[in-house]
């Protein structure tokens, strides 16, 4: 549909540039390559996806690729004290693993109780859990992409982790990879889980000012660029999820258009 062509078109364009932007690698280009391409994979799945088990396949493809290009190719600027890409890449995992498990409780959950398929289209036609049901199911997926999407208070790991990762790898983080979380609320919780959403949208909506005063208050402090970037990343994720919880075309719509 309309969101996946234009978020593919951004994958495409971030791919592109990225590419060009690599030449700072010099040592084990070839694994360095491998993995930016699984990583470019794995988001252009997830946007493709019309079936929950690739989508969740292909979402966990693009974040590990993620562990390897910091670890092994990342850098962190001098004055961070204490912290290490090492320490900036176990963090990035942890947080984004404990999220992945979240949002598989809810898949699991919405797939037992949608008569055991995974096609996306069917169980929008088709899933009808009652609103007590929903309300304890949208926010496993809600807070599993939040953490993805830098949601607060769940959003530490993304600074660090974008100043730690080679420049290919930050563009790649900041441009299209948090928004695979927003992606999948948008395309899986809205529509599965209305009441649920109905439920949880003051919660998300007051989360989502303390990302776009808090963190952009963090960013005017930084003296790294890097960081600096990586904190209004997370504040404009704020104003991308504010515009989910509008719940209305409007809100959701712009929201699309300030992730694209």
């Amino acid at each position: 549909d309309g969101i996946s062509v234009m978020l593919l078109l951004l994958v495409g364009l971030e791919s592109f540039c990225g590419a060009l932007v690599s030449h700072e690698i010099h040592d084990r280009q070839k694994e360095y390559y491998i993995l930016f391409l699984a990583l470019t994979t794995g988001i252009s799945g997830t946007f493709c996806s019309l079936d929950m088990f690739f989508f969740y396949f292909f979402y966990e493809l693009a974040v590990i690729p993620m562990y390897l290009l910091i670890g092994i190719f990342g850098s962190l600027p001098p004055g961070v004290h204490g912290r290490t890409k090492e320490y900036a890449t176990m963090k990035l995992t942890l947080y984004l693993t404990a999220g992945a498990v979240l949002a598989l409780l809810g898949l699991l959950t919405i797939y037992y109780a949608g008569g055991r398929t995974f096609d996306i289209p069917t169980l929008q036609a088709n899933l009808r859990l009652n609103a007590q049901t929903q309300r304890w199911v949208f926010p496993l997926l809600l807070f599993g992409f939040g953490f993805l999407a830098s949601l607060f208070p769940f959003h530490t790991w993304s600074p660090l982790g974008y100043a730690a990762a080679p420049t290919a790898a930050s563009m790649m983080h900041a441009g299209v990879l948090k928004k695979l979380g927003a992606y999948g609320i948008i395309r899986l919780a809205l529509p599965l889980l209305p009441d649920g959403a109905r439920h949880w949208v003051n919660l998300l909506a007051v989360l989502c000012i303390f990302n776009i005063l808090y963190a952009g208050l963090a960013a005017l402090t930084q003296r790294d660029w890097k960081f600096v970037i990586g904190y209004s990343s997370v504040s404009h994720m704020g104003y991308v999820l504010l515009g989910i919880a509008t719940l209305n075309v409007v809100g959701v719509s712009g929201a699309v258009l300030l992730m694209f």
